[in-house]
């Protein structure tokens, strides 16, 4: 932005000098005129001439007819010089100290009009934060938790938080903010914040804005992963919320389905994820709606379709260190992930227990939490496998842990990871 303002200054500078430049140069001021009359001249130069005429006539060196031609010569002579000149006279003076008051004041007030009107018609506000968010690595093209490609700069997510947070308050009805603000706490896992920011944009919009369902249906979604992914009373509320608005809600129709899947109810979670395919958007149809119908159609033994398959994928091939064997129980929980690069949010997870070791786990879209955020989304991801004694997926003292940082996703990597570190 300074760039910017630079740029600025330096053009109203140039400009002023142009304006200023040349009413403080000395002027040419007429200080009067003066009459060179030389009539008088001419009159004795003539009666000079004519009495030396008159003289050579008298002395006989001039006859009568030379005599009266060179008078009338003298005379025409006369005649052309009695006409006078005139002279006009200037004198350089420089501007007075009420005049550079006057050019310098108005230079000051059309900075000051200039300024004043880019600021209320201007948008150095929204090239400051496309520029922050272009850093950051965030886009607005998605409502939701949509994770671009990897840059090489990690996002700084609680910068980005910092700043949307700002720029809400100075325009509560700059939608987009809102929308960027919920992405940077998912970025961050900080899924209850996030809820509250889909709150205060439906707050915002109101119950009659065409979004209205789907905001309701995102709060939904933040809310059931604010509570380690689970289908709690309040969760439930927000999503019947959601489709009394617009039964064809394709978040809540999502989650709904994958809820029906967990309690093994495979025939309604294909009704609601087909359901779902109305309002849903391509990318959320292909990488996670339809794999999804086909996983649980296998479950019924149903015929599957054919679908365009990420070719995304890790397999990883997961054990626990012996020492560690005796300190852990059968049924301790273990949650398997995959996330961006630097990121918190999961892009792929696997839950099972101690007592599955060893066992082989493939992530991929299908084991996506969300449809808005699958494997295939980023080129590398860091991988955790985590045994958890409080049964939650947050890092707790004690929990026993392995990672494996930036894996590629599109090679079909094959990892051999073994549970071996303690949580401090």
């Amino acid at each position: 932005m300074s760039n910017l303002w630079l740029a600025c200054i330096g053009l109203l500078i140039m400009a002023m000098g142009f304006l200023i430049w040349p009413l403080l140069k000395k002027r040419d001021v007429n200080i009067g005129t003066e009459e060179v009359d030389v009539k008088q001249n001419n009159v004795l130069i003539f009666r000079e001439r004519l009495a030396e005429l008159e003289h050579e006539k008298q002395q006989g060196r001039l006859d009568d007819k030379s005599y009266s031609a060179l008078k009338i010569e003298l005379e025409k002579s006369l005649l052309q010089d009695v006409s006078g000149q005139t002279v006009i006279h200037y004198q350089h003076q420089p501007a007075t100290i009420s005049q550079v008051v006057i050019i310098f004041s108005s230079a000051l007030l059309l900075i000051l009009v200039s300024v004043g009107i880019y600021a209320q018609l201007g948008a150095s506000d929204k090239l400051a934060t496309y520029l922050n968010l272009k850093e950051q690595g965030l886009t607005a093209q998605q409502p939701q938790m949509a994770q671009g490609k990897q840059t090489k700069k990690a996002p700084d997510f609680e910068q980005a938080i910092v700043m949307l947070k700002q720029r809400i308050a100075d325009n509560p009805e700059d939608i987009d903010k809102y929308s960027l603000l919920a992405n940077s706490y998912a970025a961050l896992g900080r899924y209850t914040e996030m809820a509250g920011v889909y709150i205060d944009l439906a707050k915002q919009v109101g119950e009659n804005h065409k979004d209205y369902a789907a905001i309701k249906g995102w709060y939904a979604q933040a809310l059931f992963q604010s509570v380690e992914e689970t289908f709690t009373p309040a969760v439930e509320a927000a999503m019947a919320e959601a489709l009394a608005l617009d039964k064809d809600e394709s978040t809540v129709l999502i989650l709904s389905g994958l809820q029906a899947y967990t309690q093994d109810n495979y025939s309604v979670a294909i009704q609601f994820w087909q359901q779902a395919k109305v309002k849903a958007l391509p990318e959320q149809v292909n990488r996670f709606i339809n794999p999804a119908i086909n996983e649980a159609s296998k479950k019924l033994g149903l015929p599957i379709e054919k679908v365009a398959i990420s070719q995304a994928k890790i397999i990883i091939n997961l054990s626990l260190a012996a020492e560690f064997k005796a300190s852990v129980k059968d049924n301790d929980v273990i949650f398997v992930f995959a996330r961006g690069v630097g990121g918190r949010m999961p892009l792929a997870a696997e839950r099972l227990q101690v007592k599955d070791l060893p066992k082989q786990i493939i992530l991929d879209d299908t084991k996506a939490a969300m449809p808005t955020a699958v494997l295939s989304s980023v080129e590398k991801v860091d991988i955790v496998a985590r045994i958890s004694k409080s049964g939650t997926p947050r890092a707790q003292k004690g929990d026993l842990f392995i990672e494996q940082l930036a894996v590629e996703v599109n090679k079909g990597r094959e990892l051999n990871l073994v549970i071996n570190q303690r949580q401090p």
